[in-house]
């Protein structure tokens, strides 16, 4: 009779589990590029009746209430970190709860944005579909941060981070607001004129 082997568990160091992160972070910034351009060249092909595009404009909104409802969120929670009004253990709580919604919401953004015919001659479209096209390549990035607040002690404060760190966050969460912003108000300009 032959012993089997012990299965001996491996340990991935963090340099292969950082390695593995890019790795993803690339693939997930390839995605959100290719889901966005579809929209795009959907929106060029497909033209719905009237009672769908009132179907699909609820999708859209609603599609907005859940994303950016939740990208403002977790902000708020990074902003109440960052005041020491709150712990980085619950920055990380919101974070982990609310990240499938704002991807959900983009999604959906996406997907009913291509199908409600965008005018893409219109200059203020064109900003609108670059401000998306940034806040899903910021959201990408975010994961970055998200795999380094995950390694602080559950107590550490955000002045105890190194400066570029913080100032990273801090433009991170601002690109994130700005393209939100600009792209609801570009929206809701296009659909009063």
């Amino acid at each position: 009779m032959t012993e089997q082997p012990v299965a001996v568990p491996v340990r991935v160091t963090l340099r292969e589990k950082q390695r593995r992160r890019r790795i993803r972070r690339g693939l997930a910034y390839t995605g959100v590029a290719v889901a966005w351009a579809l929209s795009i060249i959907v929106s060029t092909v497909v033209s719905l009746p009237e009672p769908a595009h009132t179907a699909v404009l609820f999708v859209h909104l609603g599609s907005l209430i859940v994303g950016f409802g939740a990208v403002l969120m977790i902000d708020w929670h990074a902003l109440l970190w960052a005041t020491e009004w709150s712990s980085v253990r619950e920055l990380r709580q919101a974070d982990r709860t609310l990240v499938l919604p704002v991807w959900i919401g983009l999604a959906g953004l996406l997907t009913s944005g291509a199908l409600l015919e965008p005018d893409l001659e219109s200059p203020m479209t064109q900003v609108k579909l670059a401000a998306v096209l940034v806040l899903s390549l910021n959201g990408v990035a975010l994961t970055r941060w998200t795999f380094e607040l995950a390694r602080l002690p559950a107590r550490a404060r955000f002045r105890s981070l190194a400066p570029r760190v913080r100032a990273a966050f801090i433009a991170s969460a601002i690109v994130s607001q700005l393209a939100w912003w600009l792209a609801v108000l570009i929206g809701m300009l296009n659909s009063t004129s």
